[in-house]
C-alpha cells in the first residue's frame, strides 16, 4: 500500500511547525526593520546635532580612565574623536544585525512558500 505524500505532509504537527516558522519569520523581519530604523534614526540625530556625541564621550572618558593616560586637556578631545569612531562602528553593527534579521526572516518565508507551492 502506497502512502500519498501530499496527505502525509498535512499532519497536525507540520501545521504547527509551519505556523511557528511563519511567526518567527514575522518577528525576525519586524526586529530587523526596527533595528535598521533605530540605526537610521540615531545616525540622523547625530547629523542634526553633532554635539549629542558629548554624552557618549563623557561616558567613554569615565569608564575607560582615558584621562589618566593622556596629558591634561587632551583627554576630552581624544575621547570626543574616539567616541565618534565607536558610535559609527556601533551603528554599522546595528544596521548589519538588522539586515541579517530581515534576511533570515525572508528566507524562512521563502522556504515556507516553496514547500507549500512546490
Amino acid at each position: 500500500m502506497e502512502i500519498d505524500e501530499s496527505t502525509a505532509d498535512e499532519g497536525g504537527l507540520n501545521t504547527i511547525i509551519r505556523a511557528v516558522a511563519l511567526v518567527l519569520a514575522a518577528v525576525l523581519v519586524g526586529l530587523g526593520i526596527w533595528a535598521l530604523g533605530g540605526a537610521i534614526y540615531s545616525g540622523w540625530g547625530l547629523f542634526r546635532d553633532p554635539d549629542g556625541i558629548g554624552y557618549f564621550a563623557r561616558y567613554f572618558l569615565e569608564t575607560t580612565k582615558l584621562a589618566e593616560l593622556v596629558p591634561k586637556g587632551a583627554a576630552v578631545g581624544l575621547a570626543h574623536y574616539v567616541s565618534w569612531v565607536a558610535v559609527i562602528l556601533l551603528l554599522l553593527v546595528l544596521g548589519k544585525l538588522g539586515a541579517w534579521a530581515i534576511e533570515a526572516g525572508a528566507r524562512l518565508l521563502v522556504v515556507r512558500q516553496r514547500r507549500t507551492h512546490g
